[in-house]
């Protein structure tokens, strides 16, 4: 899709983050809303969800009704299909087959209405694992199957999980495109200014209690992605940078059923941003 105007060649590169990740919906929606046109996406976990369903033909408001309606607790559930192997939580057959109505389960990357790439970690070789080609749907369901939650996806030779344990917001795979601008969006907290909830006088109610050692475990792996992305970044600057303002309480796991919230969010802080925004792509 060609740059209108004189806008130039613009990437965006969407980071994972699970439900918070639901803000890159209303990040494209304040983009689109100005006129700025996206050239290209790079991906990742739910960021390459997000990405896919707009590179494949769907409008941002369309994308939005499919987040906020498959988010709602009875339509999760109907996803949720437990594996007695325990290589997951979920199997993701049924998550498969609601992608593939959605994405189309023979899609192809060429297929796309502009380029993207996702990417994945294969288990086996310990390597990161890009994809700009071939099947969508296989790397869409590798790049968001979170390790524990998902069982890993086969692909050849190859054992997939999400991509954020290597490369959370790939700014490095958007070069492959060379767009003449790219921002990059990461929607995890800045984990240095967040005061943990284990530690907090005020806790957040979870509809289900969640013991400590998990919030240690979630505490743990917020620390290690954001000193990988943040060693990302410093290599492959991007030209604009966004992280959303999230609650705390919406976790990668955790506020699934406040998928409007999210989005609007996602939307208020890139509308905050459009001055500069504006300033390097018009």
């Amino acid at each position: 899709m060609p740059a209108k105007n004189n806008q130039k060649r613009f990437g965006l590169v969407l980071g994972g983050g699970g439900a918070r990740g639901l803000a890159h919906v209303g990040v494209i929606k304040a983009l689109l809303n100005e006129n700025i046109n996206i050239s290209c996406i790079s991906g990742c976990s739910m960021g390459g969800l997000v990405g896919a369903l707009y590179a494949v033909g769907y409008s941002i408001q369309e994308v939005e009704k499919i987040a906020i309606k498959h988010t709602a607790i009875r339509e999760m559930i109907n996803i949720v299909d437990r594996t007695p192997r325990r290589r997951g939580i979920i199997v993701g057959h049924r998550l498969r087959n609601l992608l593939g109505k959605l994405l189309g389960e023979e899609t192809k990357f060429s297929d796309t209405k502009i380029p993207l790439v996702v990417n994945a970690v294969d288990l086996i070789s310990a390597k990161e694992i890009v994809f700009s080609e071939g099947n969508l749907l296989n790397a869409v369901m590798s790049t968001i199957s979170i390790p524990g939650f998902f069982a890993p996806v086969h692909v050849g030779k190859m054992e997939l999980v999400d991509g954020g344990m290597l490369n959370d917001v790939p700014v490095s795979n958007i070069a492959m495109f060379k767009p003449e601008v790219f921002m990059a969006v990461d929607v995890h907290p800045d984990v240095s200014k967040e005061l943990p909830w284990q530690f907090s006088d005020h806790k957040p109610r979870w509809s289900t209690p969640i013991p400590d050692y998990f919030l240690d475990f979630y505490r743990s792996e917020l620390i290690m992605t954001q000193y990988i992305t943040n060693t990302h970044l410093e290599k492959y600057p991007p030209d604009l940078f966004l992280r959303p303002e999230l609650p705390s309480e919406i976790t990668t796991f955790y506020g699934y059923h406040h998928a409007a919230k999210i989005i609007e969010l996602g939307e208020l802080a890139a509308k905050r941003f459009m001055d500069q925004i504006k300033e390097k792509v018009l």
